[in-house]
């Protein structure tokens, strides 16, 4: 469903606003979280931030039975979290893509350094052409920047063997949620985290079904991964995040103000079951 970010906004200037967004933060990302760019999965409630993020990562690989040697395709790659953490510990060959070149030369330096079989490339994920075909979609706390997530998995399909694994983590309507253009948790969140759009877990377990997939597995994890809102709240009080924040442009003070707005929104709407951290894993047939 639409969300009111993208309600007056043509398709072009939602992702400008988010590619623009994703250039000014992600230096400001990796400088206090590292290279992972989405909520953690806590198993014991003692984890670092990063642990528990490469928990989530570990998770999903685990689930999607990903294994050395599969091609894995990184949508909405960030700097590269997913991408390297693939290669590094499950050996496999991933591709990257993101509409923030800021990101991708973040994500390609890193690839480099740790020596790892990763490429990134800045494309549009919903305009996207391979004409190779993928054992695993990833999509790791990125699908609800799209505005036509629908159309998207389909047109994925495309790009994925018969037998390969979509996989999605994202934030998702609570099933009680029925509009949230206008529900008074869900909308600061879309507003303030420029997501475009948003759908119930049912939702996408439908979009697969019907599109000629078989669920693997598909869980509301929002108890393991709640606490994510804790830590980006401590964090923003770090040394470095000030350091960083005292150099920051004028113009750009409003979207740094936006990011800490949306930490507080997200964990309130968690809290109030508007909005839980949702798994999809799907094999095409």
């Amino acid at each position: 469903m639409t969300t009111s970010f993208s309600k007056d906004l043509t398709g072009t200037a939602v992702k400008n606003k988010i590619r623009r967004f994703y250039d000014l933060g992600s230096p400001l990302y990796l400088e206090v979280y590292g290279n992972h760019i989405h909520d953690g999965y806590y198993l014991t409630g003692n984890e670092t931030k990063q642990a528990a993020q490469e928990n989530l990562t570990k998770l999903l690989a685990e689930k999607a039975g990903i294994k050395r040697g599969d091609r894995v395709l990184d949508v909405g790659c960030g700097i590269g979290g997913s991408s390297l953490w693939l290669a590094e510990n499950r050996g496999a060959s991933t591709v990257g893509i993101s509409i923030s070149p800021v990101q991708i030369e973040i994500a390609g330096k890193l690839a480099q350094d740790r020596h790892v079989d990763s490429e990134f490339l800045l494309m549009d994920a919903e305009k996207m052409r391979f004409e190779e075909k993928f054992d695993a979609i990833w999509v790791l706390a990125a699908i609800t920047h799209f505005p036509h997530q629908k159309s998207f998995v389909k047109k994925a399909t495309a790009s994925l063997k018969q037998g390969g694994k979509f996989v999605i983590f994202d934030w998702m309507l609570h099933e009680h949620v029925l509009d949230p253009l206008s529900d008074r948790y869900v909308k600061p969140v879309s507003e303030t985290m420029l997501l475009s759009s948003l759908y119930s877990l049912n939702t996408y377990l439908e979009w697969f079904m019907s599109g000629g997939y078989r669920i693997i597995y598909a869980e509301d994890v929002t108890v393991h991964t709640a606490k994510t809102w804790d830590d980006a709240l401590s964090v923003i009080k770090e040394p470095a995040v000030l350091k960083m924040a005292a150099h920051i442009k004028k113009e750009d003070i409003g979207e740094i103000l936006r990011f800490l707005k949306s930490i507080s929104a997200m964990k309130a709407a968690m809290q109030n079951h508007r909005l839980i951290g949702g798994i999809v894993i799907a094999e095409k047939l």
